[in-house]
């Protein structure tokens, strides 16, 4: 068996370049389809000549795949009992067939060569002997080989031949995705939410699953393709059950726009829909982790989105901790707050019971409850530090006037503190950060 490996891109590279002058979410959205599309036409072209691995490639994949969601990754894996002289022969073939049809689709066939030069393509064909010389498992080693290529970038995005700039632009006419004013100010909020994804343990999935035969890969491709398109996919759960833009999903990786909060669900109720349904289409033994920032709708989006990747970063950088989250929200004054939660610790089940019982009615807190956790900061450390105690006391005595509506929210936080045990300020910082979050979403400043 002689296996196939393809990688295009490179993708953010491309569509931050497209983001230095403006902030609009249709380039970005039309971008990222760009090479979604490129990758549908390849594998479309490629289906009846190769057993594709990864992604998942049945019919439905082409036919439900649309301008409202890019399905398919920047990336492909396929096998073939094919030589491996047959195999390249094949492949450049469909892979020129590809450009082809893509340049007849933006403009004209006679663009192909200038078009190639935009995009960064690499492939590599090798022998399942070969491979197993680099990694026991096919697709790890096939991986490695494909991450190297990436490294070797060689395009061009001058103005006057970027194509996929110039596709982006004659899209925007016809697009009716939400801009960031649609997604923030319109629902009463000058910030919004940009929500990164990226799946944990699936590196382990893969290994359990293709060591011995790298063809069961196969099941992981259909259950990441069910993840994305089954009953609600995650267009509808976004665009239509959140107001938000989805702008990518494919593979296991997810960038979408969404409201700070639309009516009663905010950003971490979306959170919680995601990681659900990926359990529940992927499996128990997989989740995902996710990076939240929070910005003004006037701050550059370039730069908006590259916190957002750098906050996905941060929530995976511990391989032992799994399935968090990374939120930070920086305020138009330039204050900003910033924590990672764990969600599957009790913490952030008391932590988002808190967040639902403000945004319902249900609880309510003190505005005065920062300022007064803030002055006895070092008193709480210390309780936690030396006492190894509980601030029920403290709280009831700094409390004590507080009216009947805020003294349930004012148990629930002290609980939450009880939990947490803050023994530095480093921690009592996460733990303010995570209240002010709780504060802004409350509404207190616009």
């Amino acid at each position: 068996m002689n296996y196939l490996g393809y990688t295009i891109g490179p993708i953010y590279d491309t569509i931050f370049n497209t983001l230095n002058v403006d902030n609009k979410t249709k380039k970005l959205k039309a971008g990222s389809y760009y090479f979604s599309l490129f990758m549908k036409i390849m594998l479309k072209n490629l289906k009846e000549d190769f057993e594709i691995l990864v992604p998942y490639v049945g019919e439905d994949a082409f036919t439900k795949e649309s301008k409202t969601m890019g399905l398919f990754h920047d990336r492909f894996i396929a096998q073939s009992e094919k030589s491996k002289s047959e195999i390249k022969e094949i492949f450049l073939q469909k892979e020129e067939q590809t450009f082809k049809e893509l340049a007849g689709i933006i403009f004209n066939e006679a663009i192909i060569d200038e078009l190639r030069k935009n995009m960064t393509n690499h492939y590599i064909i090798a022998s399942k002997e070969e491979l197993l010389t680099i990694d026991e498992n096919i697709i790890f080693a096939l991986n490695k080989i494909l991450d190297a290529k990436e490294l070797q970038r060689n395009f061009s995005i001058s103005k006057e031949k970027n194509w996929i700039e110039k596709y982006q632009e004659n899209e925007i006419k016809n697009s009716k995705v939400k801009t960031i004013e649609d997604i923030s100010q319109k629902l009463g909020f000058d910030y919004y939410a940009i929500v990164t994804a990226d799946g944990d343990k699936i590196g382990a999935k893969i290994k359990e699953k293709a060591t011995n035969n790298p063809e069961n890969i196969k099941d992981l491709s259909l259950n990441l393709y069910n993840f994305f398109t089954k009953n609600d996919d995650i267009h509808t759960i976004t665009n239509k059950q959140f107001n938000g833009e989805l702008i990518y999903a494919g593979g296991d990786d997810i960038l979408a726009f969404l409201p700070v909060k639309n009516g009663n669900k905010t950003f971490l109720d979306y959170i919680h829909i995601l990681d659900e349904r990926f359990k529940e289409f992927v499996g128990n033994d997989v989740s995902l982790s996710f990076g939240v920032n929070i910005a003004y709708y006037k701050y550059p989006l370039r730069n908006a989105i590259q916190s957002a990747f750098d906050l996905l970063k941060e929530a995976k950088k511990d391989k032992n901790i799994k399935n968090r989250i990374s939120i930070k929200i920086t305020k138009h004054s330039g204050q900003w707050f910033k924590s990672t939660l764990n969600l599957e610790d009790n913490r952030y089940e008391i932590y988002k019971n808190i967040v639902d019982g403000i945004l319902d009615n249900k609880i309510s807190l003190p505005h005065s409850l920062h300022h007064s956790l803030k002055r006895y900061e070092e008193a709480i450390i210390s309780i936690y530090k030396y006492e190894n105690s509980s601030i029920k006391a403290m709280f009831d005595t700094v409390f004590n006037d507080a009216n009947d509506n805020d003294k349930k929210g004012i148990e629930l936080v002290q609980k939450y503190i009880d939990i947490i045990q803050p023994k530095t300020n480093s921690e009592f910082n996460s733990i303010f950060s995570e209240l002010s979050i709780i504060k802004f979403l409350r509404g207190d400043r616009k």
